[in-house]
């Protein structure tokens, strides 16, 4: 390769004196072109996993705000005989259902968006359904988790000990 260049630029300088050679590798220019897609994607990584963890703590300072509000009424409900179960699903399912809204809303954007995206490329691929059910699912079990888990923390005190205090 440099035998070669070192020739082309000999061979330049006798057709066009004045004039330099100019010259660029294909894979250097497809690479180039390729390094805002991959500095985009390395960028919407970051920014997703951000979003993820801001929106968990979100979760979590909303769950524990909730349940401290509530911890009245999960006395009294469990003083009348409500089971831990029952107190369970009161809480599990007012969040669950906002959940399946927000992806029933978000997929459906997310998916045009991608597709649109994914049409500026040479070689297409298409996005599957399930990685939106995997997400959901995903979204689903990390508020599962963390409403039963201060749910049951607050159910399982003493309801004279909650009924007591102000």
């Amino acid at each position: 390769m440099p035998e070669t260049l070192v020739m082309l630029k000999e061979k330049w300088k006798t057709v066009p004196p004045e004039a330099e050679l100019n010259y660029f590798f294909a894979d250097d220019e497809i690479n180039r072109q390729y390094e805002f897609v991959i500095q985009t994607g390395s960028l919407a990584t970051y920014f997703s996993i951000l979003a993820m963890i801001l929106s968990c703590l979100g979760l979590l300072a909303m769950i524990m705000f909730v349940i401290n509000r509530r911890i009245k009424e999960i006395g009294i409900r469990k003083v009348v005989g409500a089971s831990l179960g029952n107190i369970l699903n009161l809480f599990t399912l007012q969040y669950v259902k906002w959940i399946l809204f927000s992806l029933i809303l978000a997929a459906p954007a997310a998916l045009f968006v991608m597709n649109k995206w994914l049409e500026n490329f040479a070689y297409k691929t298409i996005i599957s359904w399930w990685i939106f059910a995997l997400a959901g699912l995903l979204a689903i079990s990390i508020a599962l988790i963390t409403i039963v888990w201060f749910t049951w923390r607050a159910a399982i005190q003493n309801p004279v000990d909650v009924l007591r205090y102000e």
